[in-house]
C-alpha cells in the first residue's frame, strides 16, 4: 500500500510570526555572545589596572587593620572580633574575608596579612565590575553604552584606589549590584524577588550603610513587577529581607547584649552612640568641616566620574529605565548632604551609579539617535554631543586620570610598613609588650609576638579590661607609631597612657617619611623581659 504525505501550507500571518520569532532568537543570541566578549574584555583591562601594584599602594591605613584583624579573630580564634565585640558593625564582611583567607591560605602565600586581604578586595572589585555590566544592560543601555559605564568605572583613579581597600563596602558592593539584578530580572518571577531580597540582606548585614539603597531596591522590584504579582513579589521580598537581617537581632538577643546593661555591650547601645553620641564630621556647606575637606579629597583623585554623573542625573529623571539609577544617585547626594558623621569609604557605593546614570545619558542622547535617528536634527545634535564628549575626554579627562593610574601601578606607598615589620620581626623579643596600630596589628601577630599579644592603641583607653592588664605607661615596652598620629594635636588627649610612654621613650628605628613615616619607640620602663641587639 502506498502511502502519501500531505504538505499543509502554513497561513501567511502565521509564517510571518514564525519567522519574526525566529529572527528574534537569533538577535537575542547574538546579543548574548556580544554580552559575553564585552564583559570579558572589560573584566581583562579592569583586572590589569586593578591588579597593578595592588600591595603596594595606596598606603594601608587603620580600618583596613581593624578589618583584617577580625577576619583573623573569626578565623584563628573563632570569635567576631579580636578584642571584645561591641557591634560596631554587623560580622557578616569580615567572616566573608575569614572565608577567604582559610580557604585560600592568603595568610602564608603573602608576607603582610594587607596583602592578603587586598587580593580578595581585588577578586571583588572584578565581580563588581561584570555585574555593573550586567545592571546597565538591565536598564535597557545598549552594550557600548554599557561597556563605556563600566570602563569608566573601572579606570575612574578614585575606584582603583578605594576597591583596593580592605573595606566592608567593598565586600557589600556586589552583593547590593546583584540584588539590583535579580530585581530587574525579565521574567518577574518571585525566585528573583527572593533572591533579591537575600543578597541585599547580605549587603546590608556586611555594612550597614548600604540599607540606604532599599527604597530604590524596593522601586526597581515594583516598575519591573507584574501586576498580576507585584504584590507577591514585593512581600516575598520583604519577608525574605527582614528575616535574613533580623538574624543579627537575634543573635544580640541569645547573647543578652540586645539591650544596653551593667557590664556588656549591647546591639541597641552601640546604635545609639552610632547616630545620638558619635562626634559629627560638620556640614558640606562649611568650609572648615570635616565632611567638605572628605568631599575635596575624593574630588581631588577624581572630579570627573562623580561631575558628570550630576551633570547627567536630571536628564537621566525623564527616562524611566534610567530612573532607577538616577533616583539611587541622588538618594545618595541626599545622604551626603545631611549633617552628621560621614564615613571614609562612603563614596563606594556613589560611584557605580554614577556611572550608570553617566552611561545610560550617553546612550540616550548619543549612541542611539546615532544607531537608529533618523530625524536631521537629532543626527546634529548627537553628533554635537559627542564631539564634545571627545574633546572633554581627551583634554581633561585622560590628563587628569593618567598620572593618578600610573602612581597607584608604580609607586609602594606600604613599603615602611613592611620595613617597620621585618624589623620588629629581627631586633625585638616577642615576650615584650607592643602598642600598634590597627594596621599593623595582623602581621605582628602573625610574626609569633602572641605572648602578650599586641595592643591595638585605641584599646588601651577604651577598653577597662585592658587598661587593668596594662596598668599604666610603665607596662608597656615598644610603642610602634605613625608619624601623623604621634604628630597630631590631639595626641596627649585622646592616648594620654601612650602619650606618657612616648615622653619616656628613644626612638630606636625610623621608616618613610612624611605620612608614611612610621616610629618604634622603647620605653624606659625598666621591666623590658628580653630584647635582641639593637
Amino acid at each position: 500500500m502506498r502511502i502519501f504525505k500531505t504538505k499543509y501550507k502554513l497561513p501567511n500571518k502565521v509564517s510571518l510570526k514564525i519567522g519574526r520569532s525566529r529572527r528574534l532568537v537569533s538577535a537575542t543570541k547574538k546579543l548574548i555572545k556580544l554580552d559575553v566578549v564585552m564583559v570579558t574584555l572589560l573584566i581583562l583591562v579592569a583586572g590589569i589596572v586593578s591588579s597593578a601594584n595592588m600591595t603596594g599602594s595606596p598606603q594601608r591605613f587603620e580600618d583596613e587593620g581593624t578589618y583584617i584583624s577580625q577576619a583573623w579573630a573569626v578565623k584563628e580564634r573563632g570569635d567576631l572580633a579580636h578584642y571584645t565585640y561591641w557591634y560596631d558593625h554587623p560580622p557578616a564582611g569580615w567572616i566573608q574575608v575569614a572565608g577567604y583567607l582559610a580557604a585560600t591560605n592568603a595568610l602564608d602565600r603573602y608576607d603582610s596579612a594587607i596583602s592578603a586581604g587586598r587580593e580578595f578586595m581585588f577578586l571583588l572589585h572584578i565581580l563588581s565590575v561584570g555585574l555593573l555590566y550586567i545592571l546597565a544592560r538591565r536598564l535597557g543601555m545598549s552594550p557600548l553604552a554599557a561597556s563605556l559605564g563600566t570602563l569608566a568605572f573601572s579606570l575612574s583613579p578614585l575606584v582603583v584606589e578605594f576597591s583596593r581597600y580592605i573595606l566592608l563596602d567593598n565586600v557589600a558592593l556586589p552583593w547590593m549590584l546583584a540584588a539590583f539584578i535579580l530585581a530587574l530580572n525579565p521574567k518577574r518571577n518571585l525566585t528573583s524577588a527572593v533572591g533579591s531580597a537575600a543578597c541585599m540582606a547580605v549587603a546590608v548585614l556586611s555594612k550597614e550603610t548600604f540599607a540606604v539603597m532599599l527604597p530604590v531596591l524596593i522601586y526597581a522590584l515594583w516598575q519591573n513587577g507584574d501586576r498580576r504579582n507585584r504584590r507577591y513579589t514585593l512581600t516575598s521580598f520583604g519577608i525574605v529581607f527582614f528575616m535574613l537581617s533580623g538574624l543579627y537581632l537575634i543573635y544580640a538577643l541569645l547573647k543578652n547584649e540586645l539591650f544596653p546593661g551593667a557590664g556588656h555591650v549591647s546591639l541597641l547601645g552601640s546604635l545609639g552612640w552610632q547616630i545620638f553620641e558619635r562626634a559629627g564630621s560638620g556640614s558640606v556647606f562649611d568650609a572648615s568641616s570635616d565632611t567638605r575637606g572628605l568631599i575635596g579629597y575624593w574630588l581631588n583623585i577624581d572630579l570627573w566620574l562623580l561631575l558628570t554623573g550630576l551633570i547627567c542625573l536630571p536628564i537621566a529623571m525623564f527616562y524611566k529605565r534610567l530612573r532607577i539609577a538616577a533616583l539611587a544617585l541622588l538618594l545618595c547626594i541626599i545622604v551626603l548632604m545631611r549633617p552628621g558623621y560621614l564615613p571614609y569609604p562612603y563614596i563606594i557605593i556613589v560611584l557605580p551609579f554614577a556611572a550608570l546614570v553617566l552611561a545610560g545619558v550617553v546612550d540616550r542622547l548619543v549612541i542611539y539617535p546615532l544607531c537608529f535617528g533618523k530625524r536631521i536634527m537629532h543626527l546634529l545634535g548627537a553628533s554635537t554631543v559627542a564631539i564634545v564628549l571627545t574633546i572633554v575626554i581627551t583634554a581633561f579627562v585622560i590628563p587628569a586620570w593618567q598620572p593618578k593610574l600610573n602612581q597607584l601601578a608604580n609607586y609602594d606607598s606600604d613599603l615602611s610598613s613592611r620595613q617597620a615589620i621585618a624589623w620588629i620581626e629581627r631586633n625585638i623579643d616577642p615576650n615584650n609588650r607592643l602598642v600598634v596600630e590597627s594596621a599593623l596589628w595582623t602581621d605582628i601577630q602573625e610574626k609569633g609576638f602572641s605572648k602578650p599579644d599586641p595592643v591595638w592603641l585605641y584599646k588601651i583607653e577604651t577598653d577597662p579590661a585592658v587598661a587593668k592588664e596594662i596598668a599604666g605607661w610603665r607596662g608597656i615596652d615598644y610603642v610602634i607609631l605613625n608619624g601623623p598620629t604621634v604628630g597630631s594635636n590631639n595626641f596627649e588627649r585622646i592616648f594620654p597612657t601612650v602619650s606618657e610612654a612616648v615622653k619616656n621613650s628613644n626612638v630606636v628605628a625610623e621608616f618613610g617619611k612624611d605620612n608614611q613615616k612610621i616610629l618604634v619607640y622603647k620605653v624606659n620602663n625598666n621591666n623590658q623581659i628580653s630584647a635582641s641587639s639593637l
